[in-house]
């Protein structure tokens, strides 16, 4: 299956989610070279095509995905890019693929310092609730992450307090 700008946008027409997600070349953050300029710009190419193929802008929010991987030069071109297409929403995107800790929050910061305050800023593949903390501190307004669900095959479940251990520590060792 190939799977376009425009085909993606049709099978989430079809789905119906509120949110949906323009395609984005992602490459993993620890990879250097040319091949992280030519994601990020090949996914500002395709989100023209995603709003283009959109029929149903009325009822489901389109958010375009900031790529660059953790070069700043890049994640700069890419938030003034899809910031001037006046997207619903914005997606920090390329992230958890094997960077350190401090990387993954400054491209966070980086982002969110440049992503409009008054639209909704995901970050996409939070792995665990300290990213959850500090990504909220830095700006961050919603996430996707699979840990709470995860750990709780495993005896362990969130709280308000922290994280209550039946059988598993909740730090991701």
């Amino acid at each position: 299956m190939l799977l376009t700008p425009e085909e993606s946008i049709n099978i989430q027409n079809n789905i119906g989610a509120d949110i949906i997600m323009a395609l984005d070349d992602v490459v993993k953050t620890t990879i250097t070279g040319p091949r992280i300029e030519e994601a990020m710009y090949r996914t500002l190419r395709w989100i023209d095509r995603c709003i283009a193929a959109h029929k149903k802008p009325d009822v489901q929010n389109l958010f375009g995905i900031v790529q660059g991987g953790l070069d700043p030069v890049l994640r700069d071109i890419c938030v003034r890019g899809l910031v001037e297409r006046n997207l619903p929403g914005y997606a920090i995107g390329g992230l958890a693929g094997g960077e350190d800790k401090d990387s993954f929050w400054r491209v966070v910061a980086q982002c969110t310092a440049g992503l409009p305050e008054d639209k909704p800023r995901y970050v996409m593949g939070v792995g665990y609730p300290l990213d959850i903390v500090v990504c909220s501190a830095l700006g961050a307004d919603m996430y996707d992450c699979v840990y709470p669900t995860r750990t709780a095959r495993f005896g362990s479940a969130l709280v308000p307090e922290g994280c209550s251990e039946v059988e598993t520590k909740c730090n991701g060792n």
